[in-house]
């Protein structure tokens, strides 16, 4: 008799999962699904859209096609806010998010109508742990220390975008002299502002994105890697200092780790809040099982579009941890992003 109950019981779950499954099948089934990017096409962030476009559907039961849809501006800001106000609850719109999008709320509300706390996250699709600062190479400054002597100029998407964050902390924290240009919509303007001498850098794009995007400035040696943004440096940049080595002492070294620790995970995959539970289920499962495709990963190592997921629990602790900062420490951190 317990033995039957049990085998009931057993069959019923099973029902219940079918039935589940279908139901997002069913829901998927025919649609269309959108993924937002903050950022212009022809960048990394754009490429990297389009490549999980065109192989996560086929994970999502129903199958559903799925398309990019570019909203640049404020630095990332402006395609969050769409995700987080306007964009369907139902599980058919995400968005690859910027990188200091979950952190700007610590120290602005300037532009911010989102609680980052409250996405629910497929992801990451990246661990950014060589951000830089490069410099032209007609540039004057050749060195971090080169402009703590002298003034240098960088392009910046947005003032709460790592463009304009990075220059402001280093400035502040390590006495650097950079001056930010505003108003480039993304990397691809910045390159070729660069190109045409109206900046002299540019900071935050990650190592092997430049050597993606612009391996004839590699070759040519057309741009100067000044410092990276991480506590260690990367192994094919091991005469380039990292920022930390510059922290004068334990507080800027904190405040650094804050903004630049901001990177750990690069590339966030975000759905809006009040999606149903079982769909975002279903998207966090088809996101896994797409880092783990072999057509996906073969597409990106033919377009050397680095990969490094994380898990949306490894994600959500990243941004609830720097949620926890100590006051004083966000204060004095908001203070010199913001110019005070």
């Amino acid at each position: 008799m317990l033995r039957r109950g049990l085998i009931m019981l057993a069959g019923l779950a099973g029902f219940s999962c079918g039935v589940q499954a279908d139901a997002i099948s069913d829901f998927y089934t025919g649609r269309q699904m959108v993924i937002t990017v903050g950022y212009p096409p022809g960048g990394g962030y754009d490429a990297v859209a389009r490549l999980l476009s065109r192989h996560m559907g086929k994970h999502i039961p129903g199958r559903p096609s799925i398309i990019v849809r570019n909203m640049p501006g404020a630095g990332g800001l402006i395609a969050t806010n769409l995700l987080y106000n306007i964009s369907q609850r139902d599980g058919t719109e995400i968005a690859i998010l910027g990188d200091t999008v979950p952190f700007t709320p610590l120290w602005t509300k300037e532009g911010v109508q989102y609680d980052p706390l409250r996405f629910a996250y497929l992801g990451s699709l990246d661990r950014r742990q060589a951000g830089l600062v490069i410099g032209w190479h007609k540039a004057s400054a050749k060195t971090l220390d080169d402009v703590i002597r002298e003034p240098m100029t960088v392009g910046s998407t947005g003032t709460n975008d790592i463009t304009s964050i990075a220059p402001r902390v280093l400035n502040a924290v390590i006495g650097t002299k950079f001056r930010i240009i505003p108003g480039y919509r993304g990397i691809s303007e910045g390159a070729l502002a660069m190109e045409r001498g109206e900046i002299d850098g540019w900071m935050g794009w990650c190592w092997p994105c430049m050597k993606n995007e612009k391996p004839e400035w590699i070759a040519g040696k057309l741009v100067n890697v000044l410092a990276q943004f991480t506590m260690e440096r990367h192994p094919e940049l091991q005469q380039t200092p990292g920022v930390f080595e510059f922290a004068r002492n334990d507080d800027d070294r904190q405040i650094m780790r804050l903004v630049f620790n901001s990177q750990e995970m690069s590339r966030l995959v975000a759905a809006p809040p009040g999606v149903p539970a079982e769909r975002i289920a279903a998207l966090r499962k088809a996101f896994e099982a797409t880092m783990k495709d072999s057509e996906f990963t073969g597409e990106a190592d033919r377009m050397t579009i680095p990969l490094s997921p994380a898990t949306p629990q490894a994600v959500e602790k990243l941004i609830a941890d720097a949620y926890q900062t100590r006051p004083e420490l966000l204060a004095r951190a908001a203070a010199i992003i913001n110019g005070k």
